[in-house]
């Protein structure tokens, strides 16, 4: 009996091959977008994670005293307190280093470190700080470690002997060992091994950092509470996950898992829907069929658990391929979309084969209530199964919080309630659930666009639209999922090509905001040499040359707040982190500016502040926004107060000059003041003492009338080759270089999208089949009575344009949402824009495919004859 119950399931399992094929594709392709979303999941973190690394080190604590700051600067660990922190519960791995070792000799020479402005460490070269510092040999006593800039700037190679002195007293000869290509911590940097300073200058077996890696599962935090409460409270400790590198890091982490595993798991959540949908239309009447003719529970069950066993099996095992094949396409859209590498994916077989196991054992469960149900109905009541059924009132209300939920999570975050840096996460998961919420509540939808759209087709273009919009209207809860894979589709192909075009806007704005001139020469260093400037002034077709300095950072004091916007200043109202340890860490954000040096007559001559402008040399120049921020106003006067080493030095007061919207500085907190006031030399450059002459970070070059730009440029860039860290740019190239990252963008993000168009065709194929094949009957009756082929035809193709509708209505609400969420949460994408091309792209995907396979079903549908449609399984 076991045999012959196998063998009738397996019979009809294969006998309607459409329905198997179809329904295998569908827990197919589900499957296969599990599998992306876990896969790239354990990727990314990985890849996450090694950038944190990078950024950070791989440890979890930094323990000691700050050289640069604070009544401790010149503090010291001693050996005992080392070996302790070393041997505390919970630390599994530790190194210790003296960094900047020419502030904790007592003998710092603050001349000579401005002269050369290089980072000296001195390290113990064990595993975890040779990770954290980038290099890989094993650092010996004789030996040291620089960087590509020390390099160019001593004239050394690896294996080259260097004399130096970081204080210009006692002269240390090292070998160069190693050279480090890409140092995070600044292009200048000496690493020695700690013993050769222990030695050379006395000090003992001390350091004045300890990097502390402590066990899975045990918290940071405790850990700092337990050194401070053990050793002393004031010491700096900064914990890993504090740190603004990884809080950014695994945000962005954060907000694709939760945007693009949101969407695929809402596909996948559809599919699984659709393809049981199908099942169950499929299996009602047949099973009936059989308890009519003797067969009992027993059987009826046994047949749809082994059925829904194998069918399970084929389409996990298929889920398993097309997982493979998203993960890869997937990889590469989210490398070049969001810049976080998730290059050579590895497939974690063992979490695979958990999925597949779990998913089919899973679903095999789920189709039990079928098999019970069919079972125990009588079989009567079951060939009366009416497919008008009502919908389910859990979803409304699922549908209903997820909106509300996400509306109250926007709204939140609008009153300003939530910090700027977690803004975005919670802007975009407010939108995600609106607009989840706006999906799923589908079937409360249709009977409204139903009746609008069906009136106008059936008044201006088909009057067999009737009939079309009765059956959509009735059979809403099964019609519902069709309509929900298609607005999928509407909602990824707006929400994602409008975010990324105006990401490209700004680039684009940003780069003719910096071009105010022809060509811009600027350096990822502090400064230029001033020499740059009268070299580059010498150039054939230059006209002028504009420098501006490095921006300083200075407190903004004695500010009248009256005036001020109460929600910009609540909005920063953080303290710095990097001054956390020392008396400024009590400031706020606001109050801090960015002043730097330039010359106000020669930009006048340039165009790029009005000639009407009063004299502008004898005070400073905030910019409009920061000023109307701030409440500012032209002729105030403001007190800045220098700082150094976490001190306030001396106060300066200056009248606000100008207020002017200087498009070409990045940042609304950046000033400017003229390079002949002597009431800010103590913004230094390189020319120890002559303040009026500028150090540039950025000059701004006007072409001379006549002059070829790229020429001009060119013979910059070959003037200026031998410093890498300077580079020259013209507003065509740069706008060149960012279409070209455009166009790569597209082309992955395109290939992502044909994905979702086939997983949509795919889906829709399988659901509307489904609902055209069980109706089969119904339209051999209509074409009995009076209905003709093209009729039958029209009717079909109405339902298909019902379903484009409602798909657009529903993806367009959705998308919107989204676009929402992603744009409130971030003011780098101010005055965002939508191309219209971007939403009737979708419109004419999703119709086209709807209205296809409603023709392609017709055509198919009315070929056959009405005798054999109406004896049709």
């Amino acid at each position: 009996m076991k045999r012959s119950t196998f063998g009738i399931a397996m019979r009809m399992l294969f006998a309607k091959k459409q329905r198997l094929i179809l329904t295998c594709i569908g827990i197919a392709v589900s499957f296969g977008l599990i599998i992306v979303i876990s896969t790239l999941y354990v990727s990314m973190e990985r890849s996450v994670q090694k950038t944190i690394d990078k950024e950070v080190g791989t440890f979890d604590l930094v323990v000691g005293y700050n050289p640069w700051k604070g009544k401790n600067s010149n503090k010291l660990l001693t050996k005992e307190g080392i070996s302790k922190l070393r041997n505390m519960d919970g630390v599994i791995d530790s190194g210790v280093a003296i960094v900047f070792p020419e502030l904790a000799t007592n003998r710092y020479d603050s001349g000579a470190r401005q002269k050369d402005d290089i980072n000296y460490s001195a390290v113990e070269p064990n595993e975890l700080i040779r990770k954290f510092y980038g290099f890989t040999t094993t650092l010996q006593p004789d030996e040291m470690v620089i960087t590509e800039e020390i390099a160019r700037r001593w004239g050394v190679k690896q294996g080259d002997t260097k004399e130096f002195s970081m204080n210009n007293d006692i002269v240390l000869k090292k070998v160069v060992s190693e050279i480090i290509p890409n140092y995070t911590s600044g292009p200048a940097a000496v690493i020695v091994h700690i013993d050769a300073i222990r030695q050379e200058y006395s000090l003992g077996e001390v350091a004045n950092t300890v990097y502390l890696d402590i066990a899975d599962g045990i918290s940071d935090k405790a850990v700092e509470a337990a050194i401070r409460s053990e050793f002393d409270e004031n010491m700096n400790i900064a914990l890993h996950s504090q740190n603004k590198t990884v809080i950014k890091e695994r945000t962005m982490f954060r907000f694709i898992a939760i945007g693009l595993g949101g969407i695929l798991l809402l596909v996948s959540i559809l599919f699984l829907s659709s393809s049981f949908k199908l099942m169950l239309l499929g299996r009602v009447r047949e099973l009936s069929t059989f308890r009519m003719i003797g067969a009992s529970r027993r059987v009826i069950y046994k047949m749809v658990m082994m059925e829904a066993a194998v069918l399970n099996l084929l389409g996990v095992m298929l889920g398993v391929g097309v997982g493979v094949l998203f993960c890869n396409v997937s990889a590469k859209f989210i490398d070049s979309m969001m810049g976080i590498a998730v290059n050579n994916v590895e497939m974690d077989w063992p979490v695979v084969v958990t999925i597949a196991v779990l998913g089919w054992l899973l679903l095999t469960l789920s189709v039990m209530r079928i098999a019970v149900t069919a079972a125990a109905s009588a079989p009567l009541v079951a060939v009366r199964f009416s497919e008008q059924e009502r919908l389910n009132r859990s979803h409304a209300w699922v549908a209903g919080s997820l909106f509300v939920i996400g509306c109250v999570i926007l709204c939140v975050a609008w009153l300003d309630l939530i910090s700027t840096s977690t803004r975005l996460l919670f802007t975009l998961m407010g939108g995600l659930l609106a607009a989840g919420g706006c999906i799923l509540g589908t079937g409360y939808m249709i009977p409204i666009v139903s009746r609008i759209s069906g009136w106008f087709i059936r008044k201006f273009a088909i009057a067999e639209a009737y009939y079309a919009m009765k059956q959509f209207v009735a059979l809403r809860r099964q019609n519902s999922f069709i309509v929900m894979l298609l607005a999928s589709i509407v909602t990824a192909f707006i929400a994602i090509p409008t975010f990324i075009d105006n990401l490209n806007r700004v680039n684009t704005e940003q780069v003719i905001n910096k071009h105010v001139t022809p060509i811009v020469i600027g350096t990822n260093r502090d400064v230029m040499s001033s020499k740059v400037l009268e070299q580059v002034r010498q150039v054939e077709g230059v006209d002028q040359a504009l420098p501006i300095g490095s921006f300083q950072s200075v407190l903004l004091t004695d500010i009248n707040y009256e005036r001020a916007d109460p929600k910009w200043l609540k909005r920063n109202s953080y303290h710095p982190e990097y001054l956390k340890g020392t008396p400024l860490y009590e400031t706020y954000e606001y109050e801090w500016i960015g002043a730097a040096k330039t010359d106000f007559k020669l930009m006048q001559q340039m165009g790029l502040i009005k000639q009407d402008h009063n004299d502008l040399s004898s005070g400073i120049v905030i910019q409009s926004e920061y000023a109307a921020h701030m409440g500012i106003a032209l002729g105030d006067t403001v007190s800045l107060q220098r700082t150094s080493l976490g001190k306030k030095l001396g106060k300066y007061e200056l009248p606000v000059s100008g207020v002017i919207d200087l498009s070409f500085i990045t940042h609304e907190t950046l000033a400017l003041v003229d390079h002949n006031n002597p009431k800010v030399s103590w913004i230094e450059g390189d020319n120890n003492g002559k303040s009026n002459v500028i150090s540039p970070q950025t000059i701004y070059v006007q072409v001379s009338e006549g002059a070829d730009i790229a020429s001009v440029r060119i013979a910059l860039q070959q003037l200026l080759e031998d410093d890498p860290s300077i580079k020259v740019t013209d507003l065509d190239s740069e706008l060149l270089r960012i279409a070209e990252q455009s166009r790569e963008q597209y082309t992955i993000l395109w290939a992502v999208m044909a994905i979702f168009v086939v997983v949509g065709i795919v889906g829709v194929i399988n659901t509307l089949g489904a609902t055209f094949h069980a109706h089969r009957r119904e339209y051999a009756i209509l074409r009995a009575i009076r209905l003709t082929t093209a009729g039958l035809r029209s009717v079909m193709i109405v339902q298909g344009l019902l379903y484009a509708i409602t798909a657009i209505v529903v993806g367009i609400l959705a998308s919107g949402w989204i676009i929402v969420g992603l744009f409130s949460g971030t003011d780098e994408l101010n005055g965002w824009t939508i191309n219209w091309f971007t939403i009737a792209l979708p419109i004419i995907i999703v119709g086209v495919i709807s209205l296809l396979i409603s023709f392609l079903y017709a055509k198919q549908i009315g070929l056959n004859s009405i005798t054999e449609e109406l004896t049709v399984e």
